[in-house]
């Protein structure tokens, strides 16, 4: 284990909340990748990239997150090939970062339902999780908790805390490619009190990892997933199921991963 991961271990039980960061101030702190998203920055025109975050900057040194850069930090940046400005960080923050990059094993879920849309994700290192929680509107809220404690987070997350069961057939219902909105004939079903979470459970070097969609709410449960080559290219095939296997299905993908590594990486 890391001395940044050791210092930001979480005692066993519930999350132990970190620190709220803006998408521009982790543009500022971290390091870019494909996730988590960064909702509001993605939507800023280039033109007004620098700006945002020059004014994050300034966010983190108020806030006291981050020591304002010193002469030699500046001089060296600037005979730097990127310049790159090396920050002194708070350590909270700092450890949460280095969790963040390190991370062996990512869970990541899109939340949307009627009225909104959010992401949740799961950093894994050895046995310390980083959840981290995005809103639309570019905040991200950190805690810690415990890796046997990440099965139990993420189906409390994905599947709706009153969720009931749906009996019948699996169906193949029609979907436009990356359209979140469940198929018209489960909204019928679902009323406006429903949960859809696409999931993907992705360890380091994954090219395929696992990815599929739960429907929940109290009206009923669905899982949803490509129909296969026996059915439309692009069909979904959606199959009723009770709550607790629903729950079970997200249990399983979790699992199963975290096995691999234990596997894999002993």
């Amino acid at each position: 284990m890391t001395e940044e991961t050791a210092q930001a271990s979480p005692p066993p039980g519930e999350p132990v909340f970190v620190e709220v960061l803006t998408d521009e101030e982790l543009s500022v702190l971290s390091r870019p990748g494909p996730m988590p998203v960064l909702p509001c920055l993605d939507q800023m025109l280039p033109r007004d990239l620098e700006t945002a975050r020059r004014t994050a900057y300034r966010s983190l040194v108020a806030r006291g997150i981050v020591d304002p850069a010193t002469p030699q930090a500046v001089a060296a940046a600037q005979r730097s090939d990127d310049g790159s400005v090396e920050l002194s960080v708070r350590q909270d923050v700092a450890s949460l970062v280095a969790l963040r990059e390190g991370a062996r094993m990512v869970v990541a879920l899109a939340r949307t339902t009627a009225a909104t849309q959010d992401f949740w994700y799961a950093h894994v290192v050895e046995d310390v999780v980083l959840l981290e929680e995005v809103s639309r509107d570019g905040f991200h809220r950190f805690a810690l908790t415990r890796t046997c404690a990440l099965s139990e987070a993420t189906t409390a997350a994905a599947v709706h805390p009153e969720a009931a069961d749906s009996t019948g057939a699996p169906e193949v219902m029609a979907a436009g490619t990356g359209d979140p909105t469940p198929p018209e004939r489960l909204l019928e079903q679902l009323g406006a009190a429903f949960v859809r979470t696409d999931l993907i459970v992705r360890r380091v070097g994954d090219q395929q990892p696992p990815a599929f969609s739960v429907l929940s709410g109290p009206k009923g449960s669905w899982t949803l997933e490509p129909a296969g080559d026996e059915h439309p290219a692009t069909g979904v095939l959606a199959t009723p199921v009770s709550a607790t296997q629903a729950r079970a299905r997200v249990t399983e993908a979790v699992d199963g991963v975290l096995a691999e590594i234990g596997v894999l990486h002993g």
